[in-house]
């Protein structure tokens, strides 16, 4: 097999993990702007979201993803300002990716403030690095030399960058939200052995907050996401106890359970979320563990009420 055939095998694995060709993050609740950049000021002041994932720890290609959004609502343009961060290691350092973003949410609302429309738009700049050191075919075994790149074949490059654009629409009636977004917008080349065009992804989600009383809050999640011929559904119930305790499980694309136990407080909150996956080709179970964190800064009068998971 050549390398440029080895090469192309390894990208489409690492590129395409999972379902989708983009990270996924299974606690939505503490990765609102990167669901939907419309979420962006939902708060009504400034929030900080934190995310890290440690996907497949226990099998030899794993993939870490760290990501951080800080958001803050001016309420003068009555719109919300984001600045995101995120960084990808795909098959334990092989090809790591960096993307900033700046988004942007304008907030319109009815009268009676009960319905509220958020278009977005997101503009990211984003960094891949591969490490051709930990590539190594059989026919690049040189004598004399070790391992080496043949003249003779394409050799992949170190880094490639570009700039991305991405939009958003929110919909919140009450307790009731639903988002649509479009992501990779003018779908920019990522290739690092020739042109490869990052595909266009499209994302549904829907979601209710049942309040039963001052102290207890029900949430119903549902999204799904396409990319070319990837597909990416979930649905979950998460449950805030006693105003601080929160328990919820999930399932995606019906192969994967999920649990999450966490704490909320008046100005932070903290998760963790596990998901399992196992395959019938093998005794192994793919786990992906995600850490999430949040600081929420509202006024006094916010912090006296039970909000939605959407407004923390």
């Amino acid at each position: 097999m050549s390398k440029k055939i080895c090469f192309l095998y390894f990208a489409f694995l690492i590129f395409t993990k999972g379902f989708s060709q983009d990270p996924m993050f299974s606690n939505t609740q503490q990765s609102l702007v990167y669901l939907n950049p419309s979420f962006t000021g939902s708060n009504g002041l400034i929030r900080n979201q934190f995310v890290y994932r440690n996907q497949w720890p226990n099998l030899t290609g794993s993939y870490v993803t760290f990501y951080n959004g800080t958001e803050v609502y001016l309420k003068r343009l009555k719109g919300a300002l984001a600045f995101t961060y995120l960084h990808d290691d795909q098959a334990r350092g092989i090809l790591k990716s960096n993307v900033f973003s700046c988004i942007y949410a304008q907030h319109f609302s009815s009268k009676d403030n009960k319905l509220k429309i958020i278009p977005s738009i997101k503009a990211s700049y984003f960094n891949k690095k591969l490490d051709r050191t930990q590539l190594s075919f059989g026919e690049q075994i040189d004598p004399r030399r070790g391992f080496v790149w043949s003249t003779q074949e394409a050799v992949p490059s170190q880094t490639k960058r570009n700039f991305d654009v991405s939009s958003g629409l929110l919909i919140n009636y009450n307790h009731f939200y639903f988002g649509a977004s479009v992501f990779h917008i003018n779908q920019p080349d990522e290739g690092l052995l020739g042109t490869s065009i990052l595909p266009a992804r499209f994302s549904f989600h829907s979601s209710y907050n049942l309040h039963v009383s001052e102290k207890t809050l029900f949430h119903f999640f549902g999204r799904y996401e396409m990319q070319q011929k990837f597909y990416f559904y979930q649905f979950s119930a998460t449950a805030l106890l006693f105003k601080h305790l929160i328990f919820g499980l999930g399932i995606i694309n019906n192969t994967t359970p999920t649990a999450n136990l966490g704490f909320r407080h008046n100005y932070f909150t903290v998760q963790v979320n596990y998901g399992v996956t196992s395959s019938l080709l093998s005794t192994y179970r793919a786990e992906t563990w995600e850490l999430t964190a949040s600081f929420n800064l509202r006024n006094k009068e916010q912090r006296k009420t039970l909000t939605d998971f959407e407004k923390w």
